[in-house]
């Protein structure tokens, strides 16, 4: 595991990329890949999948490296994500892995109480929650992902993936109903 880097190290590696040094590229994935795989194992049915993401998330950073450069606010580990999640959704989409659904106001219900779900989450690892998660429809999966962990708004959710913004609600509803099933079965 890596240290962490200062900001001012991680703009001189920034620099150093940008002049081609590709030890200074090398250094880069290296620092950041754990970060971008865990967020590619949130989007991806399994690792396989979750390489490719993060393979054509690193080349789209590195595509991208001027425009973080030339970014006044903000950090580099959390632009570097944002480019990983859009690179997971581009992926998906390219490869039809998102399955589009009707709008939906039902929503299904869970019979678990919530202290028993807190209890089930409690005694988990991260691995075992990932697994969870990565068991959710495609769509579903990227919902889920993009409200819980990314903190996106139904609204801009919906305009990413190109649905209405009900679905999208539908979406981390049915989400949350299926992990609390799952969790019911553990």
């Amino acid at each position: 595991m890596f240290k962490q880097m200062s900001e001012e190290e991680v703009k001189q590696l920034i620099a150093d990329c940008l002049a081609e040094k590709r030890r200074a590229q090398h250094k880069l994935f290296k620092q950041f890949y754990g970060t971008a795989f865990a967020v590619c194992m949130r989007y991806a049915k399994g690792e396989e999948e979750a390489q490719d993401m993060l393979n054509e998330g690193f080349i789209k950073v590195f595509a991208n490296l001027q425009k973080f450069q030339n970014k006044p606010e903000g950090s580099f580990e959390g632009w570097l994500k944002r480019v990983v999640v859009n690179a997971a959704i581009d992926y998906q989409r390219r490869y039809k892995t998102l399955v589009q659904m009707t709008d939906y106001e039902d929503v299904l219900e869970s019979e678990l109480p919530t202290i028993a779900q807190n209890d089930a989450i409690a005694k988990m690892s991260a691995d075992e929650i990932i697994l969870l998660i990565q068991k959710l429809p495609p769509m579903t999966r990227s919902v889920f992902n993009l409200y819980v962990f990314e903190g996106l708004p139904h609204a801009e959710i919906a305009k990413i993936l190109d649905m209405k913004e009900g679905t999208s609600h539908w979406h981390l509803n049915f989400a949350r109903a299926k992990l609390k099933e799952m969790l019911s079965n553990k």
